[in-house]
């Protein structure tokens, strides 16, 4: 009877361990496996990237398409190579107000959004500072072409969140003075 019970004990362990690396292998075998991240990126529509955070498995590129949308992607390496993963974007809006936050967006990793900076200002999402992507270093013709003069990209890693649900935004200029606030 107890040889019995450990036998059935043994092979259900043994089964999970096989589902479990299953599972593994067609992770680290799943995706296109294009040899650098650019290539991983998608080409479906027209688009401008901007590179983003990098770490050595995953590179986020943030993008402007079609005359009228913004938004992130990430690409990731595994055992077959770089695979594009998920993105999301947004409407681009018409024309920002200096120092203004009017929306934030998230992929579930990242909360981010589109600033017009004027001067020395700096976003604060819940207290952490956020990160600056300055638009201008694009091309002459893609800044005409999305109307993003003076625009930035802002963002932040919601794993420094101490709320991830829930996100107070701040514009400060360099005198500590509040120009803007967006709570979501």
């Amino acid at each position: 009877m107890r040889s019995r019970f450990t036998r059935a004990v043994l092979f259900a362990a043994l089964i999970i361990m096989l589902a479990f690396l299953f599972q593994q292998i067609t992770i680290q075998f799943s995706g296109e496996g294009f040899d650098t991240p650019q290539e991983a990126l998608p080409k479906d529509a027209e688009y401008e990237w901007i590179e983003g955070p990098k770490t050595e498995k995953e590179h986020r590129y943030f993008f402007l398409s079609n005359g009228n949308y913004f938004g992130t992607g990430v690409v990731k390496k595994n055992l077959k190579g770089w695979s594009s993963g998920n993105g999301v974007y947004a409407k681009l809006p018409k024309r920002l107000n200096e120092n203004e936050i009017t929306s934030a967006h998230s992929d579930g990793k990242i909360l981010y959004g589109l600033i017009n900076k004027e001067g020395q200002v700096e976003v604060i999402v819940n207290g952490e500072k956020a990160t600056l992507l300055n638009l201008s270093t694009l091309p002459k013709e893609t800044i005409d072409l999305y109307k993003v003069n003076d625009y930035f990209i802002w963002y932040v890693d919601l794993e420094k969140l101490q709320d991830s649900e829930h996100f107070h935004i701040v514009v400060k200029n360099d005198k500590d003075e509040i120009l803007s606030e967006l709570s979501i």
